[in-house]
């Protein structure tokens, strides 16, 4: 059991949840409906912190924003690129059942006794260590006012999401706008300009520089016997919360993972793996278990698995006592049908 400190008395909780974001929410949905004993603890006042600050200019990249046991994310936005702030009444939604405790930092771990923590503090922003960066403006803290650098010269530095909005943002009223990746080597600041030293195109002066260099998660909490919960995008963390609930219900609770019967034939295995692999999330597997006639498919677990048929988004790796001896990367039927005819034959593990 853990101590939770509540005005001076020690709550006791089976599983503590550090975050309220959508990996903390999730994970708390979950032990929600298993009916176990959780609390989520969560710094700020209110759910989905990160989002009620990002993106700055407050459009969605995608419209895959719904978590697993909630309301259709369409009835709170049914564009293409949805406002954030539909995320988050979405999020405030989601939690409201949830047993969160707000405006409790954790900021080390040692001053409880857990017996199962989950962290899904997300992610903060990210400066590489380029020379004289400490100088230029962040995604954090640039104007989102295009006005603000109306005829200056900007360097963004980024190439992902953050990077691209805030140069589609200031475009229209920059004198120039430059968006470069890890080409920049260093930045030195000369009176009230930017000198910028490129690989391959050499010295250039800028009125602003803008790192726009993504986000990486917060490690703080990490330690041994600590489970994270992470991902890249909102699809990823409901899957890999779903991925880690089923493996604390199997290993603490004795329940099973959910599988199906296959029929242990090489066509039906390759229809089924030709379909599925394109589903499957990065760091998940799907696992085939030969029995007999059948075979058991349980999916969507770790990629640590090493048992039967470990089948990913990119290929299937065959292990028999642990031991690696085949893998396929043709994910389409008729490869896949000719790999399990092959691979049949040889015994494997149960």
């Amino acid at each position: 059991m853990i101590g939770v400190e509540d005005a001076g008395r020690c709550v006791m909780v089976e599983y503590l949840v550090v975050g309220a974001g959508p990996a903390g929410l999730q994970m708390g949905r979950f032990l929600h409906g298993a009916g176990r004993d959780y609390l989520i603890v969560e710094a700020g006042p209110e759910p989905a912190g990160f989002f009620r600050r990002f993106p700055r200019h407050r459009v969605l990249s995608t419209d895959d924003n719904w978590l697993f046991d909630g309301a259709p994310f369409t009835r709170y936005s049914k564009r293409s690129f949805p406002d954030a702030d539909d995320l988050v009444r979405y999020l405030e939604d989601f939690a409201r059942p949830l047993n969160i405790r707000y405006g409790t930092p954790v900021d080390d771990l040692g001053r409880y006794r857990a017996r199962h923590v989950v962290v899904a503090t997300g992610k903060k922003p990210h400066l590489p260590a380029i020379p004289g960066i400490e100088h230029a403006e962040t995604y954090a803290t640039a104007s989102t006012d295009p006005t603000a650098y109306a005829g200056r010269r900007v360097l963004i530095i980024g190439r992902g999401h953050s990077a691209f909005e805030t140069a589609d943002n200031l475009s229209a009223t920059t004198r120039l706008t430059h968006t470069v990746g890890r080409s920049v080597q260093r930045i030195v600041k000369e009176g009230d300009e930017f000198v910028a030293t490129i690989d391959g195109t050499g010295e250039l002066r800028y009125d602003d520089v803008i790192a726009c260099t993504g986000f990486r998660r917060d490690t703080a909490l990490d330690a041994p016997g600590v489970h994270v919960l992470t991902g890249d995008s909102i699809k990823a963390i409901r899957h890999a919360a779903r991925a880690l609930h089923r493996s604390l219900e199997a290993e603490h609770h004795g329940v099973p993972w959910p599988h199906r019967k296959l029929r242990n034939r090489p066509d039906s295995l390759a229809a089924t793996i030709a379909t599925r692999a394109g589903k499957i999330p990065d760091g998940l597997a799907d696992v085939v278990v030969p029995q007999g006639q059948h075979a058991l498919l349980y999916d969507e677990m770790p990629t640590t698995e090493r048992n039967g048929f470990v089948v990913t988004s990119t290929q299937v790796r065959h292990y028999r006592r642990n031991e690696l001896i085949a893998v396929e990367r043709r994910l389409h039927r008729k490869p896949l049908e000719k790999f399990f005819s092959q691979q049949l034959a040889v015994p494997c593990i149960a």
